[in-house]
């Protein structure tokens, strides 16, 4: 007879998340009258060893969790192939919402005794505290974020006067809402104050908006003279160039041709000099 403890398969979920409850599979374990043939203990060990599972399962079953706890971890540490023992102390352990520890123990009893009776109990259990462990954790991270969203409206909650501090019996204080006459002053506070900073706001929108408008048109402008009137006033400086080149050499042939000079008189008539020239 290797031992009593029946192996039973129904472990109910709670709820559609397959939740173990963890007191029934607890209530599978039952006392051994002798230890696993397999394990490799002399025969005054066996029986000291099954005194202290024994006494152990006793103490879980009466609530005493956590005398149980360590005397089953003393006898993993020193016999993971005890299967019963280690399942056990695993199942103490996701009693305690202790799941990632549960879940590793769990993964110890299945690599120490693969082909035990409980392995596929454990492998259950195994998983169990492994979803447990995954919805803690999404819990946790859940009251997280929403602690960092609500701090900064408590704070401003605080800051304006919709929540107060109050004595306590103790003397220590404790954050309540304010009265209906503080709140609506609050209220009236923090009105005003958004319509000046809404006042100010505008303004510089303004201000920035015609600063931007004045940009554009000085851009337009330049661009206006850079490409269209500096080029008309560069082509009448080359002609005006031209023109005075030409007038001083025929100034200049003036007395060696009367052709030129009358080409010249006729120009001057034309084109009289400006600014007395």
């Amino acid at each position: 007879m290797r031992h009593n403890q029946t192996n039973r398969s129904a472990l109910p979920a709670r709820n559609k998340a397959e939740t173990l409850n963890w007191d029934r599979v607890l209530e599978t374990y039952k006392a051994l009258k002798e230890l696993p043939e397999e394990l490799p203990v002399s025969e005054g060990e066996r029986e000291r060893i099954l005194a202290v599972y024994n006494r152990a399962l006793e103490q879980a079953g009466t609530g005493h969790n956590d005398v149980a706890m360590i005397a089953l971890e003393k006898l993993t540490s020193g016999w993971p192939q005890f299967s019963q023992a280690a399942s056990l102390y695993g199942v103490l352990l996701a009693k305690e919402r202790r799941y990632r520890e549960a879940e590793e123990q769990f993964d110890k009893v299945l690599l120490a005794s693969p082909d035990s009776a409980l392995a596929t109990t454990v492998d259950k259990c195994r998983m169990a505290a492994r979803e447990e462990r995954i919805r803690e954790q999404a819990r946790d991270s859940s009251k997280k974020r929403n602690e960092h969203v609500l701090m900064p409206v408590r704070a401003s909650m605080a800051k304006s006067g919709i929540l107060q501090r109050a004595a306590d019996e103790d003397g220590t204080g404790r954050i309540q809402m304010a009265g209906r006459r503080e709140q609506e002053e609050a209220y009236r506070m923090a009105q005003n104050k958004t319509s000046d900073t809404s006042r100010t706001q505008g303004n510089v929108v303004r201000l920035i908006q015609g600063l931007t408008l004045a940009v554009i048109t000085a851009s337009l402008l330049f661009l206006i003279f850079y490409f269209a009137i500096r080029p008309i006033i560069l082509k009448n400086e080359a002609r005006r160039e031209r023109l005075e080149w030409m007038e001083k050499i025929l100034e200049e042939r003036e007395s060696e041709n009367e052709s030129v000079a009358e080409i010249l008189d006729m120009y001057r008539k034309t084109f009289p000099p400006i600014d007395g020239k």
